[in-house]
């Protein structure tokens, strides 16, 4: 069975897929993806806070609570531009641990544009392949769908395409009449609707769902209702039954939205009792499977039924249905009831309504009138056809079975525009439609193709569209007659040159073996394994399949490095930059690849190239040749060691953690110049240098020293230096400037060593005597102390 867990608040979805061993498996991880809306009304503020941070932390909690063996990805839509229907995009593909991917992205989402909800769920299923596997879905959404799709119809078409589709719905914030398309995408595929409308109920909503998802349970969800499909009802009374169990409740509660959690599949009695009244029905549940049933008070009502035309036969299923109120002085009329039952019972109270029947992208209204009394028959008449669609290749060609997708539009309007009729995603739908001329377009990969109908009241239609296509089936390898490539490939497909030499992209795909379905005609294909490429000239032919191997020419290249000759490769902080092994005129090399791994693997077409290794300070080339078809490895000898360095105050004292600046000089040059080799901010930095000899200084304020080391390849070596200093608190009450100088020297003057600005100030001085100066606009005050290593000097001085 399909189920449909839809949620509205901001909008996002988990969708949760499994494969079929792994449905046999509950405890197997499971892969999933976040659908988040971050539609504009997400700034719209609700008892908490704004909708869109209460997202962010209620989704921070969920995911942090999450299994970290669950594949689980990220979806985001209306996030990156305004009044874009096509504003969706996966942020983080599924995959174990990504807890923190997803936080960091979800804490990034601004909210922009609009609410492409039901294309959102979607595409997120595709990509989890619903057809071939389990898949659940949790949608939360603050508003309705804005890109007209229907989530009703998405709901019937994902059920009837996925092996076992689920989607709950979350509904944040929303308005009344806005959730029935929610609730028909939850209630259709047998999922629950749970309504929030601050932080807190939002979050107990997702945990309901969440718990639902990991582990389903089954479940019934009671509804109470004035008139069907109306507002909730309070204080009623529920009893649960089991078939032959006696007159004992099993289970019993109150309110208005009432669920429980049912022992076992099987048959049960439903009493619902309000003012007096008592109302059973009977459920019949699976194992797993979410029931929801709607109990409605109301005594009169009306029996709703749907034909095609006058004397048709009445339609007896996906037909759906919604009754409306009076309008108000603006013109718009309430909702007060909606059902998704071909030939519903609404009951309501006496009075006139507008009642409007939607048959996939047909639709009918009429005003009736309700009375005292039994329920009266309504008859409405949709003028609607029936068109059953398919697609070939070529002329004679067998119908295409799977992955074509369709669009229907009406005729164009004054200004050449066409409106939208409907879409399906299965490859031979049958769909129901107005009667009258469309366009009916279908697209098979990155083949279309399109065909003027005329739609018949009462009849079908067998429609048949030519793609005029071929398939392309491609695959590369490193040499010619080599095994083709398993993954990490990259396809782009171009068409003919233009009068320009310009070519159009015709597709693309990142699977390693992939069959693109493109129209006839000439293509120039394009082909990257990591830095190697390729390219080809090819001609599809329509309903025929092109196969192509394209080869490289290339091989591969292991790298590794090692800090001398027989130790153990470095594991972490290396960088590899490839280039050409021959320079231009301008000393230039191409840059053929980099990596910041420790052990890269590099796809490069043959020849030679020079490889350029950085370990901190310590770096190193060499020249490698790789051959097509072959793994050529090369471990590079640094000859390199660590520095680990630390700063005192004085012998004795903790490492300074804070405040360091350090140097690191090379040997001096012919004109006694030492170069500088690196640098560092950090407290104890560690220093990867080529073995040799160094100058290192470190500077704390006006404290500084230096040392002189000597780096051994393959070692580490350790260095604590002596700043022999300390701290001056210098205080003043007064506006000014501070200036600190030294010992005065054997010519009676003192040097400055430090300078501040600020009117309390904290210096780290050498140890020994200085002269401290507050001074403002000729005013000053002086006064002379001694700085001890590792000590706190303090000093209060104000110009006068």
């Amino acid at each position: 069975m399909n189920r449909c867990l839809a949620s509205v608040l901001t909008g996002w979805a988990l969708l949760i897929g499994t494969s079929s061993a792994v449905a046999q498996q509950p405890a197997a991880a499971s892969r999933a993806i976040i659908v988040f809306d971050a539609s504009g009304s997400m700034y719209g503020e609700v008892p908490g806070g704004v909708k869109i941070d209460i997202a962010k932390k209620v989704v921070s909690d969920i995911v942090g609570s999450i299994d970290p063996a669950m594949e689980l990805g990220l979806m985001a839509y209306g996030h990156r531009k305004k009044g874009d229907c096509e504003d969706i995009e996966l942020l983080v593909p599924p995959q174990a641990g990504s807890a923190a991917a997803i936080l960091k992205a979800v804490a990034g989402l601004e909210p922009k544009g609009k609410t492409p909800l039901t294309a959102a769920v979607i595409q997120a299923a595709k990509y989890l392949k619903f057809e071939e596997a389990k898949a659940s879905v949790i949608l939360v959404s603050d508003g309705v769908e804005t890109c007209e799709k229907d989530p009703c119809m998405a709901a019937e078409e994902l059920e009837r395409l996925g092996i076992d589709f689920t989607c709950h719905v979350i509904g944040f914030d929303l308005k009344p009449g806005e959730s029935s398309g929610l609730e028909c995408l939850a209630k259709k595929t047998g999922g629950m609707y749970l309504a929030a409308k601050d932080a807190a109920s939002l979050k107990s909503s997702l945990e309901v769902a969440m718990k639902q998802v990991a582990k389903p349970v089954t479940t019934l969800v009671v509804e109470a209702k004035k008139s069907s499909g109306g507002a909730m009802l309070d204080g009623v009374a529920f009893q649960v039954f089991a078939d032959g169990g006696g007159e004992n409740a099993i289970a019993t509660g109150t309110g208005g939205h009432w669920s429980t959690e049912l022992p076992k599949a099987g048959k049960y009695t439903l009493s619902a009792k309000f003012g007096g009244k008592t109302l059973e029905q009977t459920v019949t549940i699976k194992d797993g499977e979410t029931v929801t049933k709607e109990v409605v008070f109301a005594e009169t009502g009306l029996k709703a039924v749907a034909y095609d035309k006058e004397g048709g036969v009445a339609f007896e299923k996906e037909v759906s249905w919604d009754l409306f109120g009076p309008a108000d002085g603006e013109g718009n009329r309430p909702k007060v009831s909606f059902s998704y039952e071909a030939k519903p019972f609404l009951k309501v109270a006496p009075g006139k309504y507008l009642l409007t029947a939607v048959r996939g992208n047909a639709t009918a209204s009429v005003v009736v009138e309700v009375k005292e009394g039994p329920a009266q028959e309504v008859k409405v008449i949709l003028g609607s056809g029936n068109l059953k669609l398919s697609a070939i290749s070529a002329e004679g060609q067998p119908a295409i079975a799977k992955d074509v997708s369709w669009e229907l539009f009406t005729p164009p309007d004054a200004e050449g525009q066409r409106k939208k009729l409907g879409y399906s995603y299965e490859a031979q739908p049958k769909m129901t439609l107005p009667s009258g001329p469309c366009l009916v377009v279908a697209v098979y990969g990155n083949a279309k193709g399109q065909r003027e109908v005329e739609v018949k009241a009462g009849e079908t239609q067998d429609i048949v569209v030519l793609l005029g296509s071929g398939k392309l089936k491609l695959a590369v390898v490193m040499e010619e007659g080599g095994t083709p490539v398993a993954k990490d490939v990259t396809w782009e497909v171009f068409g003919e040159a233009d009068a320009e030499g310009n070519r159009a992209k015709a597709a693309y795909s990142y699977e390693a073996q992939p069959t693109l379905a493109l129209p006839a005609g000439k293509y120039q294909v394009e082909v990257a394994y990591g830095n190697a490429k390729g390219k080809v000239m090819v001609e599809i032919k329509a309903g025929v399949t092109t196969e192509k191997v394209v080869s490289l020419g290339a091989g591969k290249l292991k790298l590794s490095a090692v800090p001398t000759e027989g130790a153990e490769p470095i594991s972490k902080d290396l960088f590899w930059e490839i280039v050409g092994a021959t320079a231009d005129a301008e000393g230039n090399r191409t840059k053929a690849g980099f990596s910041y791994d420790a052990q890269p693997t590099f796809s490069l077409p043959a020849g030679k190239y020079l490889v350029q290794l950085e370990w901190g300070a310590a770096k190193m080339k060499q020249e490698v040749e790789v051959a097509a078809g072959k793994m050529t490895e090369k471990p590079i000898v640094l000859n390199a060691g660590t520095l680990a360095a630390s700063a005192l105050m004085a012998e004795g004292a903790d490492p300074v953690a804070d405040g360091l600046n350090w140097d690191v000089y090379g040997e001096p040059n012919a004109e006694g110049e030492r170069p500088k080799v690196t640098y560092s901010y950090d407290a104890q930095p560690k220093f990867r240098l080529k073995a040799g000899k160094y100058r290192v200084e470190v500077t704390r304020g006006a404290a500084t020293t230096r040392v002189e080391v000597e780096v051994q390849a393959g070692k580490m070596m350790t260095n604590a230096l002596n700043l022999n200093a300390g701290t001056l608190k210098a205080n003043s009450s007064t506006p000014g400037d501070w200036e600190v100088f030294g010992p005065v020297n054997a010519e009676g003057e003192r040097k400055k060593i430090t300078y501040s600005y600020d009117q309390n100030a904290k210096l780290f001085l050498p140890a020994g005597k200085v002269l401290v100066v507050r001074s403002k606009d000729g005013k000053k005050a002086e006064q002379e102390v001694e700085i001890k290593p590792n000590a706190m000097t303090e000093v209060t001085l104000d110009a006068k």
